[in-house]
């Protein structure tokens, strides 16, 4: 889950050069959709790619179909979905926070959307959540949607933390969400969270990470390989841990950031501190035996 810069292509353009190109199997059948898809483009940037905001766009039979064909296919006049499919391979999911993408999601599914089908700002770099998603877009209670790496600021805040309970070398592991119930958003994000990050390995992720730092502190903290002088050195380390993570990462939602967010609880901070400091333990030995 990560906030992205808008890719910067002229859509309108290329659509049109899309439409009035000869060589390509779809001429001249999308001529007469310019106006009306060009329009679409317009509404979809005024709403932020809110899909409770933007209105599918009327299209004859067929466009639809060739538009996701054009998608699947790129011709020369969308070289930008090729490299936005090849650019983005090694980035952070602004979906799902994972660490890879390797996908193009559309935002609003092609299937429901076909005008957008070849829009730049409706398709993002995602995961196999983009799979897992499938063509889910809005909730059943106001506000629950799913939410735009292109448009919604939110994405730059912190929104998800690890949760670990039960503390030991297998404790209970959950996902939480960071920000209060009165956050203008609070709908959005937590219906992103159930209906996209809770569906990936995300769990599995922050298990194998405790699992590593119960075995060994600094295969998942690599400045525990000292321990902290107190509880509140701990917390600095740890914070500082999370900074460098976001920074790495360009975003506070990665599953990384999201693992040592989720040590910062103070009864977690409270635990490890016993245990790294627990009298005979060795410098770099396990926290549990």
């Amino acid at each position: 889950m990560n906030k992205l810069t808008p890719p910067d292509i002229d859509d309108a353009a290329a659509f049109t050069a899309l439409a009035n190109n000869r060589r390509v199997d779809s001429f001249p059948r999308l001529q007469g959709s310019v106006p009306a898809i060009t329009e679409g483009y317009i509404q979809y940037r005024a709403a932020g790619g809110n899909g409770f905001a933007v209105q599918a766009v009327q299209l004859d039979a067929e466009v639809g179909p060739l538009l996701r064909a054009h998608y699947r296919k790129p011709p020369g006049v969308l070289k930008y979905i090729t490299d936005m499919r090849r650019e983005s391979e090694h980035w952070v999911c602004p979906m799902c926070g994972s660490l890879h993408s390797g996908q193009l999601d559309h935002l609003l599914p092609k299937e429901d959307y076909a005008a957008f089908a070849v829009f730049s700002l409706n398709l993002v770099p995602a995961c196999k959540c983009n799979t897992r998603r499938g063509r889910a877009l809005l909730g059943n209670a106001p506000g629950e949607r799913i939410l735009h790496p292109y448009f919604d600021e939110c994405l730059s805040e912190r929104l998800i933390a690890a949760r670990f309970d039960d503390l030991g070398l297998v404790p209970r592991v959950s996902l939480q969400l960071c920000v209060p119930q009165e956050h203008v958003q609070y709908e959005a994000i937590a219906f992103h969270k159930r209906r996209i990050v809770e569906r990936t390995a995300i769990l599995r992720y922050f298990a194998d990470g405790w699992s590593n730092l119960c075995r060994r502190p600094r295969l998942a903290i690599r400045a525990l390989a000292v321990v902290p002088a107190s509880s509140e050195q701990l917390r600095t380390t740890l914070l500082e841990e999370v900074g460098l993570l976001d920074e790495e990462h360009g975003g506070k939602n990665n599953w990384n950031s999201a693992f040592v967010t989720g040590l910062l609880d103070p009864h977690v901070v409270d635990w490890l501190y016993a245990r790294l400091a627990a009298p005979g333990r060795a410098a770099d030995g396990p926290l549990v035996a």
